[in-house]
C-alpha cells in the first residue's frame, strides 16, 4: 500500500531553508502554538495535491513566484516573505510504493511532476488528491459566523471545503460545476445566443442544479445517520437538511461569476439553507429552529459541522487505498467530553466496521495548537503506527520556525536511562503504563468525565477484563453453534456409543470437547501469563515508579529500570494482541 513516506518544504510560506519531515510511512500527530508553521504543513499538502489538477502549469508556479506589487499574477505566491529572489521555493513528497521502491513530486518553479502532462502520464498525485481530504478550523468557523439577523449560507463552504473534495470520474465537483457555469453561450460579437443555444444551456443548468440538490440531500442522510449513532448514543436528537435555495440560472450566469473581482457576488448570489430539527421530548415530532447560530452553541455547531462534512466524505466513492486525511485545529471550539467524541470516531477507538469503513484506509495526518489535546491522542495512539511532531516559533520574526520529532514515552524513558536520569525515566515508564492500560480498558470516556483511577487498580482490572474477554469469546462460540441444551447435556455421557444420536450430532459434540479442552488450556496459560506480567508491573509500580513520581529516599538503580522498560514492553505487546 502506497504511504507518504517523507515530506520536504523550501521556502513556502513558514518554511525557509529545506525541512524534511520524516512521516516514515506513518500517521503524523504535530503540535505547535500559533505561528509556528504547523498550518504551512497544512497548505503544502493541500498545494502539493491540488497542482496535479491545474488546467497548465502556470497556476502551480504562480504559487512559488517571486512577490512583484505592480504584477497582480504574483499576488498569490506562497513563497516565505524573507527568502530572497535567488532562494528557489520548492515542495517535494516522497511516495513508498506497494512494491517497497519509493518514488519522488516535485512542485516549485519548474514544470510541475504532479501533473500527468508533465511526468509521462503518471497520475498517482492526481488520484491521491481526488481520493483525499482536508479540514481545517475555517470549515467549522463558516458554519456559524452567521449574525442573528442573517440565514446561515453554506455556499461558501461547500465552495471551498467541500465541493473540490467530491469527485464525478476524475473531475471535482467544483470544476465540474466551474466548466458548466463559466458563461453563456454566446456569439462572435460577444452578445447571448438564442433559440437552441438558450435552450440547451437552460436545461444544462436546471440538471446542474438538480444534481446538486440530489448531492445535498445524500450528504444531509449520511449526515444524519453518522451524528444519531456516533454523537448522540443511536437516539432520536437532532437532524439536518440541506436546501439549495438560490440556484444558477442564465441571468446569473450572464454575469461571469467566476471572475476573481466578482466573488462577492457569486457568493451573494447562491445560496445553501440549513435547516436544523430536534426531537421533541416524549413526541414522534420535530421542532425547526429558525436562526440555528443563536440558540445552539458552538459544540453543537461544530458536530453539526463535523457531521455534514463527513456525510460528504461518505457520499464519495472511495477507489483507490491511497489517500491523506489532514485535520487541522478542527476541534478547536469543543469541550473535553466532545472533544473524546471525535477522537473516538477519528481513532476508531471502539473498533467499529462503519468507521474503520470511513477512515481505515487514510494516512491521518492532525495538526494541533493545543497541547493538551496533543498530549490526549499521542496517548491513545502507538509509536508503531504514528510519527509525533512539536513545531515552535522562533521569537524572532524573520526566523523559521523550530521543529523536532517527539518521542514516545518508552523512548523518553530509554534516553533519560542513558542520561543516568533515573527519577525521570520512571515517571515516564508511569506514564506508559497507564496509557497501556487506558487503552486496553477503554479508558476515554473516563477521561472524558474527568475521572481517576489508581494505576494499581487498572492493573487488577486489566487482569479480570483479560479473563472476561476470553470467557465471552468462548460463549458466543458455544451460541453460534445451534446446539440445544438437551445435545451439549450429552458430552456427560459416552456419546461416542450413543445410537440415539446422528453422525452430524456427535461431529458437533467433538467440536465443542475439543474446544472446551482448548479453551481451559489456554486459560490457564492466559492466566499465568497475563497474572505473571501483570505482578511484574505491581511489583515495577511498587519499587519504580511510585518512588519515582514521589519523594523518596529509596535509589533507583539502571539495572532495575532496564528491567522495568522491559517488563512495560511485554504488557504493551500482550494486551495490543488481544
Amino acid at each position: 500500500m502506497k504511504k507518504i513516506d517523507k515530506v520536504k518544504i523550501q521556502h513556502f510560506k513558514a518554511f525557509q531553508a529545506e525541512e524534511e519531515f520524516n512521516f516514515r510511512s506513518k500517521h503524523v500527530l504535530a503540535y505547535g502554538n500559533n505561528g509556528s508553521g504547523k498550518s504551512s504543513l497544512f497548505w503544502a499538502l493541500y498545494t502539493f495535491l491540488q497542482s496535479s489538477i491545474k488546467t497548465n502549469d502556470d497556476e502551480v508556479k504562480k504559487y512559488f513566484a517571486d512577490f512583484v506589487e505592480s504584477n497582480r499574477a504574483t499576488h498569490q505566491t506562497l513563497k516565505n516573505i524573507y527568502a530572497t529572489n535567488d532562494n528557489e521555493p520548492h515542495i517535494k513528497l516522497i511516495i513508498n510504493e506497494a512494491n517497497g521502491n519509493s518514488k519522488t513530486y516535485q512542485i516549485g518553479n519548474s514544470n510541475p511532476g504532479t501533473r500527468p502532462e508533465n511526468n509521462g502520464n503518471d497520475t498517482t498525485i492526481q488520484e491521491l488528491n481526488l481520493a483525499s481530504d482536508f479540514i481545517n478550523y475555517k470549515l467549522l468557523h463558516n458554519f456559524y459566523r452567521a449574525t442573528h439577523r442573517q440565514e446561515i449560507n453554506l455556499w461558501q463552504v461547500f465552495e471551498r471545503d467541500i465541493f473540490p473534495f467530491l469527485t464525478e470520474g476524475t473531475k471535482n465537483w467544483l470544476d465540474i460545476i466551474k466548466e458548466k457555469t463559466t458563461d453563456i453561450p454566446r456569439r462572435n460579437g460577444g452578445s447571448a445566443r438564442s433559440g437552441h443555444a438558450r435552450s440547451n444551456f437552460d436545461t444544462a443548468l436546471e440538471a446542474l442544479n438538480q444534481n446538486i440538490e440530489d448531492k445535498l440531500s445524500e450528504i444531509a442522510n449520511t449526515a444524519n445517520d453518522f451524528m444519531k449513532k456516533h454523537f448522540f448514543n443511536k437516539k432520536d436528537v437532532l437532524k439536518v437538511e440541506l436546501k439549495f435555495l438560490k440556484k444558477f440560472s442564465f441571468d446569473l450566469v450572464k454575469r461571469k461569476i467566476w471572475e476573481e473581482n466578482h466573488e462577492a457576488m457569486r457568493l451573494d448570489s447562491l445560496k445553501i439553507g440549513l435547516v436544523v430539527k430536534l426531537k421533541r421530548n416524549g413526541s414522534e415530532n420535530w421542532d425547526t429552529l429558525q436562526r440555528v447560530q443563536s440558540f445552539l452553541n458552538e459544540s453543537q455547531l461544530t458536530k453539526i459541522a463535523i457531521g455534514i462534512r463527513i456525510g460528504a466524505l461518505r457520499s464519495r466513492v472511495q477507489s483507490t487505498d491511497f489517500k491523506i486525511l489532514v485535520l487541522d485545529d478542527m476541534l478547536i471550539s469543543l469541550d473535553m467530553s466532545n472533544r473524546m467524541d471525535i477522537i473516538r470516531v477519528l481513532l476508531n477507538t471502539d473498533n467499529d466496521p462503519e468507521l474503520e469503513q470511513i477512515f481505515g484506509g487514510f494516512q491521518k495526518i492532525i495538526l494541533t495548537h493545543d497541547l493538551g489535546f496533543y498530549e490526549l491522542v499521542k496517548r491513545y495512539t502507538s509509536a508503531h503506527d504514528w510519527e509525533y511532531f512539536k513545531f515552535h516559533s522562533s521569537d524572532k520574526l524573520y526566523e523559521a520556525p523550530i521543529i523536532r520529532k517527539d518521542k514516545s514515552r518508552l523512548e523518553k524513558a530509554e534516553s533519560f536511562l542513558v542520561d543516568g536520569e533515573y527519577d525521570a525515566c520512571g515517571n515516564e515508564l508511569r506514564k506508559e503504563t497507564e496509557a497501556v492500560l487506558d487503552k486496553y480498558l477503554k479508558g476515554l470516556n473516563m477521561a472524558a468525565n474527568g475521572e481517576f483511577e489508581p494505576l494499581m487498580s487498572k492493573l487488577n482490572r486489566a487482569l479480570n477484563q483479560l479473563t472476561e474477554t476470553k470467557r465471552r469469546d468462548f460463549t458466543k462460540a458455544i451460541s453460534n453453534r445451534g446446539m440445544s441444551k438437551e445435545l451439549i447435556e450429552k458430552l456427560k455421557t459416552d456419546f461416542e456409543n450413543d445410537a440415539t444420536l446422528e453422525p452430524a450430532e456427535k461431529g458437533k459434540l467433538r467440536g465443542l470437547k475439543n474446544d472446551l479442552t482448548n479453551y481451559v488450556l489456554k486459560q490457564i496459560d492466559l492466566r499465568n501469563d497475563s497474572e505473571n506480567l501483570i505482578n511484574e508491573a505491581k511489583d515495577i509500580l511498587k519499587r519504580i515508579m511510585n518512588p519515582a513520581s514521589h519523594s523518596s529516599f529509596e535509589p533507583l538503580y539502571e539495572a532495575e529500570l532496564r528491567k522495568a522498560i522491559n517488563g512495560v514492553v511485554a504488557l504493551k505487546e500482550k494486551l495490543e494482541s488481544i
